[in-house]
């Protein structure tokens, strides 16, 4: 689990609904802050593409032909 750091800032549209919203107890509020904080770091993350191999043949095409000519998509 992610954890904010000092540099943390919520975003405006959560303290909004932080502020508006009318919770029961105090602790049904902070699960609710929890849960967008969390949502808000993991929508940070970055996923990166995993590397292409330099010496993998390039430009093949994903079209085979079929015996009547056609194109058809290689799954």
């Amino acid at each position: 689990m992610l954890k904010p750091t000092s540099t943390y800032k919520m975003s405006k549209p959560t303290k909004t609904g932080l502020a508006l919203s009318k919770f029961k107890n105090k602790e049904q509020r902070d699960q609710w802050k929890r849960a967008m904080i969390d949502a808000e770091l993991c929508s940070k993350i970055v996923v990166k593409a995993p590397q292409r191999d330099k010496n993998a043949p390039r430009g093949q095409s994903n079209y085979v032909t079929n015996d009547t000519g056609t194109a058809s998509t290689q799954a």
